[in-house]
């Protein structure tokens, strides 16, 4: 007589698969076009629409309920105050680096540029792929692997593995080292996927433009200049 698999099974063999091609992947693939990496998000977000519902009735059912009367508005408050004195702790490096490079106008160059506000835009987009894919559907599978007396280790899991995939580049993957797992966890407590993504698209904003000087327009020129040469 055969007996059907248990939900945790289910998603044992799952997540193990996907890990595998992601190792896979991330070993044979390590420097690669940005819009590749756009493509498969974009991919994993269609799978995740398409098993939404048993993702939401199933999965995170069985996880611990929400912690606060207020999800949203509480986890824009907790957000904000970590997100905006990260933000200006970036821009004052970033503003010293520059100071030392070549003084105030390589300061007000860096800083001073309207495609910050409009990448920062865009970026609001690609970080809300990113957080439903490690928070939506990761975490919540996670959740439902491990006790449900033990988030810490999920929570953790999902955090670090946010900052793997962003691998090879050393600095931006110690840096989401800190922030992946801090995002999880307000996941966690209040299941609100938009104050992440801004908080996202914020520091990430903030730590290429700033710290790391990164004009992220010209790069993102740069990527669809292929797609402009064949049409």
């Amino acid at each position: 007589m055969k007996t059907a698999m248990t939900v945790r099974q289910k998603i044992g063999i799952e997540l193990g698969i996907l890990g595998f091609l992601a190792a896979a992947f991330l070993l044979l693939f390590p420097r690669r076009n940005p819009w590749t990496d756009i493509a498969l998000a974009g991919f994993a977000l269609l799978g995740i629409g398409a098993t939404a519902r048993y993702t939401k009735n199933v999965i995170w059912a069985a996880s611990p309920p929400p912690q606060s009367p207020n999800q949203f508005r509480d986890s824009v408050r907790v957000t904000f105050w970590i997100t905006i004195p990260t933000a200006i702790v970036f821009f004052l490096i970033g503003g010293f680096i520059a100071y030392r490079a070549g003084g105030w106008p390589t300061v007000w160059e860096r800083f001073l540029d309207w495609r910050i506000l409009a990448l920062f835009i865009g970026y609001i987009g690609w970080a809300l792929i990113q957080q439903t894919l490690f928070q939506f559907y990761l975490l919540g599978r996670l959740l439902a692997l491990f006790p449900k007396n033990q988030p810490f280790w999920p929570v953790l899991v999902v955090g670090l593995g946010f900052s793997l995939v962003h691998l090879p580049d050393g600095w931006t993957a110690l840096v989401t080292a800190i922030a992946g797992p801090i995002w999880t966890f307000i996941y966690f407590r209040y299941r609100r996927l938009l104050p992440l993504a801004v908080s996202h698209a914020v520091l990430g904003t903030t730590f290429y433009y700033g710290i790391c000087g990164q004009n992220l327009a010209q790069e993102w020129k740069a990527a669809l200049r292929p797609f402009s040469v064949i049409n």
